[in-house]
């Protein structure tokens, strides 16, 4: 027993005694690195984590591998340890002198160059080029061109520099020619297809992008399918299979989309659990949208978290928690929600990050946020924001995620647009069997450099017209809301139906600021002239007529806005006066004032309805009247099925507008299943009248008040080139002195 004892104490001790040995044999005392050309060799030994004093074993040598190889700054790394030296061989990975791109004719180099991280001057990596060919290929599947090749190729040249090229093979455009639906008994393929982003392949959608196939739309358009059967009662629906085929001998893919509708559900038991004191459970059951034996919607549910936390922020609570739980009932086929609410933590804004503008500025996206780092989070200011973001009219889409931190009580804000087009060359044409064909060219820039400016050239050309117009907007001035506006106007007139001709040259500015959140305050000055030459054979009323007048006009527009969104609105209201007087100096002294009002109501969850008012009137004083250029006028957009400017008082072939007039219009989206073809429907009824006519010059001239009114369509159809309008209008009440325009429509290039 005691020779057993004494064995293990002397193997013990011969052990230690072994392993001291061997650490001192293996400590790092000193570190070599061999091969570095531009990188510091305290930057290689920083990077290697390795340090004198230590013990050099297998795993610190596979450790020290690996932290450089993570670096992608070396093609190749050996590592030895004699003598207690460490030493490092590296190759340096080299830096690109240039970047190219051949065979690419479909996309532009510039716009390529944005995917890629390696640029000019940056250290080649291997793995960093596979990561930016997939991020090309995925910009050439965006646009259909899912065939698409790109192998890179290197050129070693002197300093250890390479060029590097990327050589595209470029594929035919893939399209969907067709879209299968099976297993549908509900709803047809047809209303199935039409909430799809993908489209089939038609005449129509010639020069529209809906028809290429993507698998991330097609990704896309089975989440929309889900939610659209998930908001009509069918719970359980679910994708049973998703293919998608190339069809023989062509570049077309056929889509199968095979689903399980499922059976529809009602709404169960509803029931509302509240810890927050001051709120009544009773009420919230009340206006929450939807209730016991209601067919399931999903969306609903969804629609009531949002209007919970309204009301709990009128109550004084910013930060709650609303958590809906769903419980399936398959026997009696019912839904039951149980949705409660608790005090959620008080959380602040971290970050605001901002991606996807490649263009615009960042500036410009921030001063539209009404959140700022540091501030407490509040999700009505978030959605305000979206909103306030997308009515710049900048961006196709705009999401705003809210992004966990290491902090509890932080979150990220990471806004994620995707620019379009803001530049826009428009055309327009009109044409009635009672007046010849006039066009409109215009230029506008709303994005003038990245800067959020606006722009605007424009022209109107007939032959009895010639109309110029330039404007220039800075929206906000020295970093403040403060918008100013300059504009230079110029308008020939020279009808052949009258005698005289007409010449107007003009330029004004004006401030625009907010006085509160809801509410805005509009400073505006403009001086013009206006000649009236008339011809030798004019008439009496026409010389009355000649003459030159100069207008000196300040004015002011109140804005008072309470639509929930001002980029699409669907509730609330706007309302907007305009004043302004003449007489500040020129020759003309008359005071004009206008309204105009709004208001917008979600009639269904599919059709919104809206009611528009204008009115207003023009007195002049001190014995003065105003001049005819400054009466009102209705027709074309304003009063749509009657021409622009020729409705109410007329003398021979001339109309003078008038001292008053009002305007309404009754609207609402329609659905006439044209979104298929990109195409989107609106029904009208417009009502209104311009009359009044106080100046004793006019003569014996008809001003009476006579309400003219028309019922049309309107379709907008976006396409590739930019939108295209066409209004068809059927006169409703008229007098014989109008000129009715029932067809009409423009368009607009977009650049």
């Amino acid at each position: 027993m005691l020779k057993g004892i004494i064995s293990i104490i002397v193997s013990t001790y011969f052990v230690l005694i072994s392993s001291i040995l061997y650490a001192d044999n293996n400590i790092i005392e000193k570190i070599d690195v061999n091969g570095v050309q531009r990188i510091d060799i305290e930057t290689v030994i920083s990077y290697s984590e390795a340090e004198i004093g230590e013990v050099y074993d297998e795993e610190l040598g596979n450790n020290i591998l690996k932290k450089l190889f993570e670096t992608n700054l070396f093609s190749n790394i050996e590592i030895s340890f004699n003598n207690n030296s460490l030493t490092i061989l590296v190759k340096e990975n080299p830096t690109i002198n240039l970047v190219s791109f051949v065979g690419n004719k479909k996309i532009d180099d510039e716009d390529l160059l944005i995917e890629i991280s390696l640029k000019e001057r940056s250290v080649y990596s291997r793995s960093k080029v596979k990561k930016d060919i997939e991020r090309m290929l995925t910009l050439y599947q965006r646009s259909g061109r899912l065939s698409t090749e790109i192998n890179p190729t290197v050129e070693v040249i002197e300093n250890n520099r390479i060029n590097l090229t990327y050589e595209i093979k470029e594929s035919e455009i893939t399209e969907v020619s067709k879209i299968i639906v099976i297993g549908n008994k509900k709803f047809s393929s047809r209303k199935i297809k039409s909430l799809m982003k993908t489209k089939e392949k038609t005449f129509l959608r010639l020069l529209s992008s809906a028809d290429k196939y993507d698998p991330d739309k097609l990704e896309y358009d089975k989440q929309l399918i889900t939610q659209f059967y998930n908001n009509n009662g069918y719970a359980d629906f679910k994708f049973i299979s998703s293919i998608a085929q190339l069809t023989p001998n062509s570049n077309n893919f056929e889509i199968v989309l095979t689903i399980n509708e499922g059976e529809i559900y009602n709404f169960g038991n509803i029931k509302i659990t509240s810890e927050l004191m001051r709120l009544n459970t009773d009420y919230i059951a009340d206006v929450i949208p939807y209730q016991s034996g209601d067919v399931y919607n999903f969306s609903k549910v969804k629609d009531s978290v949002e209007t919970i936390k309204d009301i709990a922020e009128v109550n004084g609570y910013s930060f709650v928690d609303i958590t809906p739980e769903i419980k399936n009932n398959e026997k009696n086929r019912t839904i039951d929600v149980e949705v409660i609410i608790n005090e959620g933590p008080r959380v602040y804004v971290n970050n605001i990050d901002i991606k996807g503008n490649k263009r615009t500025i960042d500036k410009v996206i921030r001063r539209e946020m009404s959140l700022s780092e540091g501030d407490a989070y509040n999700k009505y200011s978030i959605n305000y924001s979206k909103d306030s973001i997308r009515a710049l009219n900048f961006f196709s889409d705009v999401n705003i995620d809210e992004v966990r931190t290491e902090f509890p009580d932080k979150i990220d804000l990471d806004i994620t647009v995707e620019e379009k087009s803001t530049g826009e060359a428009s055309v327009g044409a009109g044409y009635s069997s009672s007046t010849s064909a006039s066009v409109q060219l215009g230029l506008k820039e709303n994005n003038f450099l990245g800067r959020g400016q606006k722009v605007v050239f424009s022209g109107a050309f007939s032959s009895t017209r010639t109309t110029y117009d330039i404007a220039i907007t800075e929206p906000y001035f020295n970093d403040k809301e403060l918008s100013l506006t300059g504009q230079l106007y110029s308008n020939f007139y020279d009808p052949a139906s009258v005698n005289y001709e007409t010449d107007e040259i003009g330029f004004g500015f004006s401030s625009r600021f907010p006085i509160a959140s809801d509410k805005s305050l509009e400073l505006r000055y403009s001086l013009f002239t206006s000649k009236i030459k008339a011809d030798k054979d004019a008439t009496a009323y026409e010389n009355l007529l000649a003459g030159t007048d100069t207008v000196s006009l300040i004015g002011q527009s109140f804005s008072f806005d309470r639509r929930n969104s001002r980029y699409k609105p669907s509730e609330g209201f706007n309302l907007k006066i305009n004043q302004d007087l003449a007489g500040l100096g020129g020759t003309s002294y008359y005071f004009k004032n206008s309204l105009e009002y709004n208001v917008y109501q979600r009639i269904t969850s599919n059709f919104i309805g809206a009611f528009k008012l204008r009115a207003g009137n023009i007195n002049g004083y001190n014995g003065k009247y105003g001049p005819v250029s400054s009466n009102f006028n209705l027709g074309g957009k304003n009063l749509r099925g009657f021409k622009a400017g020729k409705v109410g008082p007329k003398t021979g072939d001339s109309y003078t507008g008038g001292q008053y007039y009002y305007l309404t219009s009754f609207e609402t989206n329609i659905d006439l299943n044209l979104d298929a073809f990109d195409i989107t429907s609106t029904l009208f009824l417009d009502a209104g009248s311009v009359w009044g006519l106080d100046n004793p010059a006019y003569g014996s001239i008809d001003d009476s008040n006579e309400m003219r009114s028309s019922i049309g369509l309107n379709l907008n159809w976006d396409s590739a080139i930019g939108p295209i309008n066409i209004v068809y209008a059927h006169i409703l009440q008229s007098e014989d002195t109008d000129t009715t325009d029932s067809l009409y429509f423009d368009i607009g290039y977009n650049f």
